[in-house]
């Protein structure tokens, strides 16, 4: 995998997965995980907060009324600026988050996990993580602790 582009479209369900300590550290995204296990590449978090049955059904061109949006992260703004170019050929509207630390604000348990709406929406609820329960978790571990992988 070394120099090559990752897309993390996975997410951890603790439901599913079962509890692990170090997926759930609020100081770290999943991604930013991934991307310690894959030193060699660079990471983008992308398509991950919506259905996959959503991502076959709502697919709109550019322009196109009830278009969805797609969140992004990643360290890179050029990986940022091909993963909003992947994201806008399938069919949605990129919607950038940040850095790959910003992964954080749209996993299980956030307000755009599982949504379904459009782009501006989707930066409304992604600008409303940091007064969510979630948001105050994550920011308080931070600047508590030093942060991980």
């Amino acid at each position: 995998m070394h120099g090559k582009l990752v897309i993390d479209a996975m997410n951890y369900w603790w439901e599913a997965d079962g509890v692990r300590d170090d997926l759930a550290d609020p100081r770290t995204s999943t991604s930013e995980i991934v991307q310690a296990f894959l030193p060699g590449s660079r990471v983008v978090k992308a398509f991950n907060h919506m259905g996959y049955h959503d991502l076959e059904d709502e697919a709109r061109p550019a322009g196109a009324m009830g278009r969805k949006g797609i969140a992004i992260a990643a360290d890179d703004p050029g990986d940022r600026t091909t993963a909003a170019l992947l994201v806008n050929a399938f069919g949605f509207g990129p919607v950038v988050a940040g850095p790959l630390a910003e992964g954080v604000r749209f996993e299980p348990g956030t307000e755009p996990f599982g949504a379904n709406t459009s782009a501006d929406e989707l930066r409304a609820m992604l600008d409303r993580f940091a007064v969510s329960e979630r948001g105050r978790t994550v920011s308080g571990a931070r600047a508590a602790a030093p942060r991980r992988p």
